[in-house]
């Protein structure tokens, strides 16, 4: 989950955050470890160092074999602010972050003169990973026996849970025994650093008869309280807790600025890369295989201008076509739309809480204090009374963020939310209040990702068509409902909590009457953007299925030792955050490659 520049704003005190990064104990990366001279042959090159990437990499190099890990961008360690957990909107908008933009789009961010939104991932060690805000949601049991249902056989719940458990070190108390997760893991899962507010987030969902759940445990329908991958008070990514312990292996190999900008392959066989660092290129050969992990924009790219596509586009830009494959068709996605309530009590974060004194030595002495939460206290999966469907999937995600917008612009908290780059700073006057992030979790329309020209360093074409469907924005206001009457609890009405309109902001709805049911799809369409949770533009399924990608191995249909393995393969959005199951199918996705190597020799 993304949220926009008015939160980054929040946060931001450039004295007091300076000196914050100048007091962390220092932390470097050995001198030249990802400049090393390529060879000319690795058994493995695994293109992406994101969550399922740097995974993939860290266990392969468990065998004796030998595996180069190809990253386009630098170092988590270069931007101090991926380490600390309350910083990380800080890490959006610089060199971290890929921040495509989309093409304008017809049916949403209509509130935006160019009608663009962005696209972002991680473009450093451990991927979107490395930026994001650090909530670890696996998703519905459902979604993946569904998956399995659709064609993807070994991709059941009862199959991926392993993996999940592979990756853990559960260090929440109430979940220790828990026969849904892990110990012993590389990844350490703690609840962190709530606000106050949490307490009466819980009396409401108990109000309203959801009972407080493990959301990554049996049943998904409820109040979870935060999961989050924070380890001794800083972020726990796929780069720091899986791939970084492991750099001194000699069979393990890392390039970091390494440019991938296409797959060699002749006569339906993968030989290997190019690569492009430094300004030259590259060619680097796989004597097994080569694993596609460039994330849900990337990997598509990369299969495009390999020749891996759509005839009719490959043939458009004069791509030669290796493979007929739907590569960059079906995007999913979660949309997010924000309610901004006002309190009469400060139980809740804001900046000069975030960022006083006390909450500086707290994290720089001791590693505690808000500085090692990511602004979200917890949230709330649901379905829609009127949902009779049978898969009991969640219709919704609401997460609950214990920040006040501050001063004079409380009234547009919404619209600045909403918008990448709209407003400034904030004013410093202490408000209370709280957000809620309003996520739909499952859309019917669909997105495309494109070839912009056959130069490896333009950016995609983007197209997600949010929106697009009208059924979407009908099912949104339902969400919205259901959300109005959640609000409707004593606990929250016991700190006077009281929604803030949001139509001094802008003349774009004022046509309709407020809260009814027109006003809300204008508003929706105006003002949802996306979570940043797309996927599904390498799509798993079975060999017949003419929507996949990849079969259920991962491998790419119709090219020999050829894998794609991140969220660009999964065959449905998750209900819930995707960088949990992204690392999922790293782990997975390893394991097989694992598995075929043993059954050659």
């Amino acid at each position: 989950m993304f949220l926009g520049t008015s939160l980054a704003a929040f946060f931001a005190n450039t004295t007091l955050l300076n000196f914050l990064s100048t007091q962390l104990p220092a932390e470097k990366d050995p001198d030249g470890i990802f400049d090393q001279p390529f060879k000319k042959y690795y058994d493995y090159i695994v293109v992406g160092a994101g969550s399922a990437g740097s995974i993939i990499a860290t266990r392969l190099s468990e065998d004796r074999t030998n595996v180069l890990l190809l990253e386009a961008g630098g170092s988590d360690l270069e931007n101090e602010f991926t380490r600390i957990p309350l910083q990380w909107l800080r890490t959006l908008w610089t060199k971290e972050n890929w921040s495509f933009d989309t093409v304008p789009q017809k049916y949403s961010v209509m509130s935006e003169g160019s009608r663009k939104t962005k696209g972002n991932c991680g473009k450093v060690l451990g991927g979107t990973g490395s930026i994001n805000g650090m909530y670890y949601i696996r998703g519905s049991r459902y979604d993946y026996d569904k998956w399995q249902t659709e064609g993807c056989t070994g991709w059941g719940y009862d199959d991926v849970l392993p993996y999940f458990k592979k990756s853990e070190d559960i260090q929440i108390p109430e979940l220790i025994n828990s026969s849904f997760h892990g110990h012993g893991g590389p990844l350490v899962i703690t609840e962190g650093h709530t606000a106050p507010l949490e307490f009466l987030h819980r009396l409401a969902a108990k109000e309203k008869g959801l009972p407080v759940t493990d959301c990554n445990g049996f049943n998904q329908i409820g109040y979870c309280p935060i999961q989050a991958n924070v380890k001794n008070g800083e972020r726990c990514s796929s780069a720091s807790c899986f791939l970084r312990p492991k750099l001194h292996r000699r069979n393990l190999q890392v390039a970091t600025n390494s440019h991938v900008t296409k797959i060699i392959i002749r006569n339906g066989e993968t030989k290997g890369v190019v690569v492009m660092k430094n300004g030259k290129k590259t060619r680097i050969y796989a004597r097994d295989e080569v694993i596609i992990s460039a994330g849900v924009f990337g990997s598509p790219k990369l299969l495009l201008l390999s020749g891996v596509g759509p005839r009719h586009h490959l043939e458009k830009l004069r791509v030669p076509l290796k493979a007929d494959l739907p590569v960059g068709e079906g995007m999913q996605y979660h949309m997010q739309y924000f309610f901004q309530y006002s309190t009469t009590t400060s139980m809740n974060m804001n900046q000069e809480k975030a960022l006083d004194q006390q909450s500086i030595m707290d994290y720089i002495f001791y590693k505690k204090g808000v500085q090692t939460r990511s602004g979200i206290d917890g949230a709330i999966f649901a379905r829609l009374p009127t949902n009779h469907d049978l898969d009991f999937l969640p219709d919704l995600q609401l997460t609950f963020i214990a920040n006040a917008f501050e001063g004079e612009n409380i009234k547009c908290a919404i619209q600045r939310m909403n918008h990448m780059g709209v407003f400034g700073e904030t004013s410093r006057s202490a408000d209370f209040g709280f957000a809620v992030n309003i996520c739909k979790l499952h859309h019917k329309s669909r997105g495309t990702v494109r070839l912009r020209s056959k130069n490896p360093m333009a950016p995609p074409l983007i197209d997600p068509q949010y929106l697009a469907n009208q059924d979407d924005v009908d099912s949104y206001v339902k969400v919205i409902r259901y959300m109005q009457e959640f609000a409707n609890n004593s606990a929250w009405n016991s700190i006077g909590t009281t929604f803030i309109r949001q139509e001094e902001c802008t003349s774009f709805c004022k046509a309709f009457t407020f809260d009814t049911d027109d006003y809300w799809k204008c508003m929706i369409r105006h003002y949802a953007t996306s979570s940043n949770h797309q996927v599904s533009t390498c799509r798993m399924g079975a060999l017949h299925d003419k929507t996949a990608v990849v079969d259920p191995y991962l491998r790419v249909k119709g090219i020999k030792n050829l894998r794609v393995a991140d969220s660009s393969v999964m065959r449905n959005v998750p209900s819930g955050n995707t960088n949990a199951p992204t690392m999922m199918i790293g782990e997975k996705a390893a394991d097989m490659i694992k598995k075929s190597r043993h059954k050659r020799l």
